[in-house]
């Protein structure tokens, strides 16, 4: 078994960066009617079916992407409250500044967006470009920036409220990993067999906070899961690509609870194999995959409106243009997104949390120590060590 840090799992950031392409492409091409239609289950051509109705369908699977995000989030936030003693008070504060500042400001920017090309129905466009023609509203906005009730201004911020959900609660998924991390599979089965649970009956929370508690149980294991062979991870992968197509190729007539558990369980083994199997993460590890992990943020917060307003520009006639002008700028703006906004408001989210834990003990040194307290060279001392 090869050595690991303790710290940053690199191939992981590429990973999150590879699923945000997907979900880039995926709302590019859905402004092709065809593909509309048939990301809504309806009908199509033969001649576009096979992008669709197949495991082809992987390079624009933005829900299962989604998801894939959902459990990199639960690993990633849990495994540094496993690995050392946590300052929760200090993690509030951070944890929100860090995703409400880009929310606000890719809000904002939507707005910008939608001011530019108002969002007017166009004959011939697709359902989902149509879907986006709703009217600007005060109360829509404050849905938008507290992520309360996120509006189609910017759709993808629905999947941020769960993400504020999940770090709300995460003392308490932490806990459930410590408590389980010797049966770390256990609480695996048990958050897959929750969320299809939630699909079924058709209950959002109970369907993607159990995505999260898969990335936590993940975390948990995470040192007693062995390297995957090479000749297993490939029949892996090739297992993960099928399971989170599965419910695009599987005959309608099957659909049922396994269809939700098999695309996430797939969205998770796409995280062991990212993160266990050499093959993948060298792959993650690549120049592109790494320069849009650092980008996955702010490409994810800002690349829709851009796609809706590229499509409604662009003649109906011509919606296969759309991908080849919305896909470069939306890059371009993430980049200059992530360097004024995302990386300030990651620098702010370190310098509260850095203060609070600083001021914490601080207290807790005065409170313990009351001779150390009374005296001015106490503080310098404890700041110079």
């Amino acid at each position: 078994m090869r050595d690991r840090p303790a710290g940053r799992i690199g191939s992981l950031d590429g990973l999150r960066g590879v699923a945000a392409a997907v979900v880039l492409v995926h709302h590019a091409l859905l402004v092709v009617p065809t593909l509309s239609a048939g990301n809504n289950g309806q009908p199509i051509p033969a001649n576009r079916a096979w992008l669709v109705d197949s495991p082809l369908h992987v390079f624009w699977a933005g829900g299962e992407a989604v998801f894939v995000f959902f459990v990199l989030s639960g690993f990633v936030l849990t495994l540094p409250a496993l690995r050392r003693r946590q300052d929760w008070v200090a993690y509030y504060p951070s944890r929100l500044l860090r995703l409400y500042v880009p929310v606000i400001a890719s809000v904002a920017l939507a707005l910008v967006w939608f001011l530019l090309v108002p969002r007017v129905p166009s004959p011939g466009a697709s359902g989902w470009l149509l879907r986006h023609v709703e009217p600007l509203t005060a109360g829509g906005l404050v849905g938008d920036v507290t992520l309360l009730s996120p509006t189609r201004l910017n759709s993808p911020l629905w999947s941020l409220t769960w993400e504020v959900a999940f770090s709300l609660l995460l003392p308490l998924f932490v806990l459930i990993a410590k408590a389980t991390h010797r049966v770390w599979w256990v609480t695996a089965l048990a958050a897959l067999l929750l969320s299809g649970l939630g699909r079924q009956f058709h209950e959002d929370w109970l369907m993607y906070l159990p995505m999260f508690l898969l990335g936590s149980a993940l975390a948990a294991g995470w040192e007693r899961i062995p390297e995957i062979r090479r000749g297993t991870g490939w029949v892996l992968a090739v297992l993960a690509v099928l399971g989170i197509t599965f419910e695009w190729w599987v005959p309608r007539s099957m659909v049922g609870i396994h269809v939700p558990i098999v695309v996430v369980a797939s969205a998770g083994l796409i995280v062991l194999l990212c993160g266990k199997w050499l093959p993948a993460e060298r792959l993650m590890l690549g120049r592109v995959p790494r320069t849009l992990g650092r980008l996955s943020f702010s490409l994810y917060l800002v690349h829709e409106p851009i796609t809706v307003s590229v499509g409604l520009l662009l003649p109906t006639s011509l919606p296969w243009l759309t991908p080849f002008i919305a896909i470069p700028v939306a890059i371009v703006v993430a980049g200059l997104f992530a360097r004024l906004v995302e990386l300030p408001a990651h620098r702010l989210a370190k310098r509260v949390a850095k203060s609070i834990t600083v001021r914490r003990a601080r207290v807790g040194s005065a409170s313990t120590h009351p001779a150390a307290a009374a005296s001015p060279l106490a503080d310098d001392d404890r700041t110079a060590a």
